[in-house]
């Protein structure tokens, strides 16, 4: 069996993006996500998803614990997901440990408390910080651009094959998906976002079709999932056009080309739930990520 430790700060996110990089089989403690197979990757390719390892055991008893691991040497990470325990969790760590050798140069072992029970695993892949933290620094960039954690996470929940972006903007969506090994399109009616969105995407060494045309007038007659970030605010607009329109014009479009799953992201003081089903589509969940004082993003997960 597999472990996943979670994000803190976006626990149903991180639940979702689990869910779908290794399939809805999946178990959850607090903080936690238990499922059985070998998906290869997990951790690496996730924005939220922490490590993922072996699980070696599950007890609410320290000593069973302690059988499994006395003897053997580890780097042991503990972690107490319910800061609350942390007092009992002291007692219960000491004597889960009794007679292991610690050492930097052994396996990691992570040796996590929640929601009652002590689980220890041998910890077997890392989320891949450096990539992210790398893509934050593209060439381009202006306020409200999507950060690379936010792409991610909406490219993954997509669960793709072709990724389409009709919102192009800088190429945040692009660039992720490149990373993840997608083909990409992407899309925008502003041809100086688009050349931006190519420095960006070729700085990293990434290339894909980037086409000048309009999210309600698409120019595709394949099958994509489309990963987007379309305009939102109360003050946004699209060339001229209410947002409104632009959003019914865009998902109807969608509706004819969608291959798997639409991820978007919007303000979250706006329910686009209504205009989604009116296009013929179905939203399946709607994830709320705070951003900044002035803003909140949903994020809609959509299918046919």
């Amino acid at each position: 069996m597999k472990y996943a430790k979670l994000s803190n700060d976006e626990v149903f996110a991180s639940m979702a993006e689990l869910r779908a990089l290794v399939g809805d089989e999946v178990h959850f403690l607090t903080g936690v996500g238990l499922y059985e197979g070998d998906t290869k990757g997990v951790a690496r390719r996730s924005s939220t998803i922490k490590v993922v390892g072996e699980v070696l055991v599950i007890s609410h008893d320290p000593r069973e614990i302690n059988e499994r691991l006395r003897g053997n040497c580890f780097s042991v990470y503990p972690d107490v997901i319910l800061g609350r325990e942390k007092e009992r969790f002291r007692v219960l760590y000491l004597e889960s440990i009794q007679g292991v050798k610690t050492s930097r140069s052994c396996q990691k072992l992570d040796l996590i408390f929640t929601d009652g029970v002590l689980l220890a695993g041998i910890r077997e892949e890392e989320r891949d910080s450096k990539s992210l933290i790398e893509h934050s620094r593209k060439p381009f960039s202006q306020s409200g651009t999507m950060d690379p954690y936010t792409s991610r996470l909406m490219v993954n929940l997509a669960r793709p094959r072709r990724v389409l972006d009709p919102f192009t903007g800088l190429g945040s969506i692009l660039i992720e998906a490149e990373w993840l090994g997608y083909r990409a399109v992407g899309l925008d009616v502003d041809l100086k976002m688009l050349s931006k969105a190519k420095v960006n995407l070729e700085y990293f060494g990434y290339s894909c079709d980037l086409i000048q045309g309009s999210a309600t007038a698409l120019p595709y007659s394949g099958r994509f999932s489309v990963v987007t970030d379309p305009p939102y605010g109360r003050s946004s607009n699209a060339k001229g056009m209410k947002l409104v329109e632009l959003y019914q014009g865009f998902l109807s479009e969608i509706a004819e080309l969608l291959e798997g799953r639409l991820v978007f992201a919007t303000d979250s003081s706006v329910d686009w739930r209504d205009v989604i089903r009116s296009a013929g589509l179905r939203p399946m969940y709607t994830h709320f990520l705070y951003q900044h004082k002035s803003l909140s993003r949903a994020i809609y997960v959509v299918e046919r």
